[in-house]
């Protein structure tokens, strides 16, 4: 009887273990486009008052998602003539998110003020609608994720018993 009450155990915790890591998959998600968001905000911020260099304005920001910050590294690296090639790793990131953040990248410094404005503007809008879906699908579809997972692994050790 233990050993049953055991695979039970198990199969609960194995579909509850797979569905908080689609919510961490999400959870991830969204921090990356809120971090992105944050870094737009700030570039824009620095461009119509302060005017600092870039580097020192990505070097000073505090994100929380370490794929974000990783990218933000290697623009770092590039502009600072450390590589040759502008690289931006992709890690996680759909094709869609991944286009948009090589395309901030290259905006950055690539025209004048107004110019520049408009463009971070553009980008401003179309990762504010990408953060507020990866939003959505982490606190609705996550909690789904975890709760679907406990009755899987749940329905998965009743049919072991």
């Amino acid at each position: 009887m233990s050993v049953k009450l055991f695979l039970l155990f198990l199969c609960v915790a194995a579909g509850t273990f797979c569905g908080y890591m689609i919510l961490l998959s999400y959870k991830k998600n969204y921090s990356y486009l809120d971090g992105v968001c944050g870094m737009i905000s700030a570039l824009k911020q620095n461009l119509s008052y302060k005017k600092d260099a870039v580097p020192v304005v990505l070097g000073g920001l505090k994100v929380s998602s370490a794929q974000l910050q990783k990218n933000i590294n290697e623009y770092i690296g590039f502009i600072g003539g450390q590589t040759d090639k502008r690289v931006i790793s992709r890690g996680f990131l759909p094709q869609s998110t991944y286009d948009g953040v090589t395309d901030l990248f290259e905006a950055i410094g690539g025209s004048d003020e107004s110019s520049q404005n408009a463009r971070l503007d553009a980008l401003s809008l179309r990762f504010g609608k990408l953060r507020t879906e990866a939003e959505r699908k982490y606190k609705s579809m996550g909690a789904v994720a975890v709760k679907l997972g406990f009755l899987i692994g749940l329905g998965v050790g009743v049919l072991v018993l």
